[in-house]
């Protein structure tokens, strides 16, 4: 595993990111707000696999596909479009033979329980002095709910909760931990947000500890208005600062 970081090693506070597993729609808002919170005295943590670093290799050499297929399908994530995706990495991991155990994560389709060990194990690393918070996004809010006994772990924050696929049925996996939840867990959640949107934490049994604040956005946070970000910076700060 990989640990990167940004800010001061000493610092008591601590934020593990745990981003969504699609490395090409990685939100810039949510990448700009890591930014100003490094700069506000918080150690940054993204704890990155092996599978991890080479699913950004294969996005970054896909860019020109997926724009492509975009232009082709349009935005939404179709079937077909993300088949063919998958495919067109498949042939770029060919050409490099010493990345060929990625292979095997595609078989798999473990990311959410690999995605919790990684963080566990730098919860572990970062020590128990540390207060340790989680920012995550999308799939990251699932891996995040697996963590939620974790001794120094004292909130969760997710943007854009992933509830359920809009091409498929409800999967357990997505919310079986959501009523179990023992610690703050505040979810910021666009009200056209593909992946469950206004009024969809009335179609789940949650744990009083889950809080929502929902914002005028999509899943992707992009073109957000000054008065939500306000709204939503305010609510995190008031989190943290307890």
């Amino acid at each position: 595993m990989k640990l990167t970081y940004l800010g001061q090693l000493t610092s008591n506070k601590a934020i593990l990111f745990l981003g969504r597993g699609n490395q090409q729609k990685n939100s810039i808002p949510l990448q700009e707000l890591l930014n100003r919170l490094s700069l506000s005295g918080y150690l940054l943590v993204w704890p990155e696999s092996r599978d991890q670093s080479i699913g950004k290799f294969l996005a970054k050499k896909s860019e020109k596909s997926l724009r492509w297929l975009d232009w082709v399908f349009g935005q939404n994530e179709l079937l077909l479009k993300i088949n063919l995706l998958r495919f067109i990495k498949g042939l770029v991991l060919i050409l490099y033979p010493s990345k060929w155990d990625f292979f095997l994560t595609w078989c798999i389709n473990s990311e959410i329980v690999s995605q919790s060990q990684l963080a566990r194990q730098a919860i572990k690393m970062l020590g128990k002095n540390k207060s340790v918070s989680i920012l995550s996004h999308s799939a990251g809010g699932i891996a995040a709910s697996n963590l939620r006994d974790e001794e120094n772990l004292k909130n969760i924050i997710c943007f854009g909760y992933p509830f359920r696929h809009p091409d498929k049925e409800d999967e357990c996996y997505r919310t079986i931990n959501l009523e179990k939840i023992r610690i703050p867990f505040l979810i910021i959640q666009g009200n056209r947000d593909e992946y469950g949107g206004s009024g969809i934490e009335n179609l789940y049994d949650l744990s009083p500890h889950i809080e929502f604040v929902f914002v005028d956005a999509t899943h992707e946070y992009e073109n957000l208005s000054i008065n939500d970000w306000i709204r939503v910076s305010q609510r995190i700060e008031l989190l943290w600062g307890n």
